[in-house]
């Protein structure tokens, strides 16, 4: 994602007394984020939920308020830049984008990223098993995220792994039949690998079968085993039939212990809609394998005539935005942007998760969108 063209305020146009004080009621008294440029030292960047009064009170201070934390910055003030912002999320990406410009070194911690967590199997060894990690691997086969928490990812791991005989022990094998083995091998729970019970190609069959399940957060086995069972069932097994039936609720618990927005990170897509600072027009943040890409800004009003359809123009829009690459960018704090904001309280957009473009629910991005248009028309 690409940093915006701001608001500029020169150091001549804000020396000019009450041409200085115009200019300054002149900027939207919206969101956004503003930057002053100071001689002798790095820029100051932040937030604030009305730019044109946190930046007269930075300009122009009340009388008797002499210890105004922005009184050092006025002395070596050279130029102010603003970005006026219609939602939260705005205000997030482009806080991201501008600090990671100026400060390359040090934005994470500027920004207070906390990088969210993943699980997937281990690619990089000859007997796999399940890991959750917060950093990306150099080689890595399809992770699933993001999950908000450690102990989410730890939970989830824990109820896909007690469904298959895959192994636990995060050592690196040497499979001998002297190998002590553990607890799980002796409980039934794991194919032993590390004491040559099943060979590389069995205990790769196992971890395709959870790699399958991860895929599909457990569908495709729940399908094949509601197909055993009603088979059992017909046959008259009823005792094969309960124990399939437990099985299918083992499945299902697991199911639920992942959150809905979890997927493969490197086709994690999804449109995210939220308001503009402009009346009458939304924004819509698409997200491609994971990296945000620039907005696509639409207008639409109910009482404004159309030439052609809103699903048309969104089906239109969205091919020609989403046909170009995402750009550069990290997935880990694109992803961690994303969870902060759709984890949150403040959460002030709908989020519309898609495989491919043809996946997308135009009917509901058209319905939510005339939603947001029909309640500013009433709240003006």
């Amino acid at each position: 994602m690409n940093v915006p063209s701001p608001i500029v305020l020169t150091l001549e146009q804000l020396s000019s007394g009450e041409d200085s004080e115009r200019r300054c009621d002149a900027l939207p008294a919206s969101p956004g984020i503003y930057c002053l440029r100071l001689a002798g030292g790095p820029p100051h960047v932040a937030r604030c939920v009305n730019l044109r009064k946190r930046l007269r009170r930075i300009l122009f201070p009340s009388q008797g308020r002499t210890e105004n934390p922005s009184t050092a910055f006025r002395g070596r003030l050279q130029q102010i830049e603003c970005w006026p912002t219609g939602s939260k999320l705005e205000t997030s990406l482009v806080l991201y984008a501008i600090t990671k410009e100026l400060f390359p070194d040090s934005y994470p911690r500027r920004l207070r990223l906390r990088t969210p967590w993943f699980l997937g199997l281990t690619a990089a060894d000859a007997f796999p098993r399940l890991a959750f990690v917060n950093r990306l691997p150099r080689r890595h086969g399809p992770l699933y995220g993001p999950f908000a928490s450690r102990d989410l990812a730890q939970i989830y791991e824990e109820q896909v792994a007690g469904l298959f005989q895959i192994r636990r022990c995060p050592e690196i094998l040497a499979p001998s039949f002297d190998h002590p083995g553990c607890i799980y091998g002796e409980m039934n729970q794991c194919l032993r690998p590390c004491q040559r019970a099943v060979t590389a190609e069995e205990y790769g069959a196992e971890a395709m079968r959870v790699a399958e399940f991860l895929a599909t957060n457990g569908r495709s086995t729940l399908a094949a085993l509601s197909v055993e069972r009603e088979a059992a069932s017909e046959a008259l097994d009823f005792e094969r039939a309960a124990l399939l039936h437990k099985r299918i609720e083992r499945v299902k618990g697991a199911m639920a212990a992942r959150d809905p927005v979890v997927a493969d990170i490197s086709q994690f897509n999804g449109i995210a809609l939220t308001r503009s600072n402009q009346e009458s027009r939304f924004c819509l943040w698409p997200m491609r394998d994971g990296l945000w890409s620039d907005p696509l800004r639409i207008e639409f009003s109910p009482e404004q005539p159309r030439t052609r359809s809103l699903d048309a123009a969104l089906r239109e829009d969205l091919t020609a935005a989403l046909a170009a690459n995402p750009g550069p960018g990290r997935r880990v704090e694109h992803l961690a942007l994303f969870l902060r904001w759709h984890r949150s309280s403040w959460r002030d957009g709908e989020w519309f998760p898609f495989r491919t473009l043809g996946d997308l629910n135009y009917r509901k991005l058209v319905r939510e969108i005339s939603k947001l248009a029909k309640n500013n028309s009433q709240s003006c």
